[in-house]
């Protein structure tokens, strides 16, 4: 928002916004509303998606059906008239580069290779880079990464709210432990599984992040799934749960007991994802990394 009013978009062509939480839905009607008032003189114009991800019997349909508006809305104002060939042309390359993400995540499962301050950002990069480039130099990582000796120490899934920088991995690495996983678009499920293409493109894609996409929208009952496949590579769990959170909070019931279940050692981080560990974090975490060298003791023992 902040960019948009200031002019710092003023090359951009579109701003879209997934609806994937109430505030982006506001932050969408706001750019509307700023747009109308003419209030930021160089405002590009503001597009919403809205991908369900619910099961409904008319969602895939719903869903087809935004995303189709979506890809026509892209070549208007590109200028280019994209077939449904190209799209499956970018849905193949995609796929190389998805491919090339389950090989670094590869060195993160059983007994780690990497820590996930490292590996975190370099999964994040299948975001930012055109398909070919992410593949190659993905592949290079993992190369360098498989020669290297298996680390030692707890193994830690970061749950809770999605954080989209390694300062958490950071604070977790630095009390002893190895950040194996998060729930995050942007970490081990930053890609997920490929596009299968069969039939229309179109709907492939929107069958694709409806059933992959992490957000506040994702059903609690696909989150606790995704976090109780994970529970089986991991020693204990940190729940980034911030101040600001007013989603992810909620699944903390139910994840607590299946932790419970596991025997599984867990806890909650109060702060600032970005910020240094505050005290009362970094304690937790200390107890919490403790518990899980005393489990994989009496595991090897």
């Amino acid at each position: 928002m902040d960019a948009a009013l200031a002019g710092r978009l003023a090359d951009t062509a579109q701003i879209i916004i997934p609806r994937t939480s109430d505030p982006d839905y506001k932050c969408f009607l706001y750019l509307r509303e700023f747009l109308r008032v003419k209030i930021g003189a160089t405002l590009p114009s503001a597009v919403l998606f809205d991908l369900l991800q619910s099961n409904g019997p008319e969602v895939r349909e719903y869903n087809a059906a935004r995303t189709r508006v979506l890809f026509e809305e892209l070549a208007m104002v590109s200028g280019r008239r994209a077939s449904l060939d190209d799209l499956r042309y970018e849905i193949e390359r995609t796929n190389v580069a998805r491919a090339a993400v389950r090989r670094l995540t590869a060195q993160r499962r059983g007994t780690p290779r990497v820590t996930g301050s490292e590996a975190f950002p370099l999964l994040g990069a299948f975001w930012c880079l055109p398909p070919e480039e992410y593949a190659t130099l993905a592949a290079e990582a993992a190369e360098d990464i498989e020669r290297r000796p298996p680390l030692a120490g707890p193994r830690v899934l970061l749950a809770g709210a999605p954080v989209d920088c390694p300062a958490l991995h950071a604070g977790v690495e630095s009390r002893g432990g190895i950040v194996v996983s998060e729930i995050s678009p942007w970490g081990n499920e930053s890609a997920g599984n490929d596009v299968v293409c069969e039939g229309d493109p179109i709907n492939a894609v929107s069958d694709k992040y409806r059933a992959d996409a992490i957000g506040p929208r994702t059903p609690a009952s696909a989150m606790r799934e995704s976090i109780a496949g994970a529970l089986e590579q991991v020693d204990a769990v940190v729940l980034s749960l911030p101040p600001e959170d007013t989603a992810f909070g909620w699944d903390y019931p139910a994840l607590r007991s299946a932790f419970d279940r596991k025997c599984i050692p867990y806890t909650c981080l109060y702060g600032d994802p970005y910020q240094p560990l505050s005290d009362s974090d970094a304690a937790r975490l200390d107890d919490v990394i403790t518990a899980a060298e005393t489990r994989m003791e009496t595991r090897h023992g």
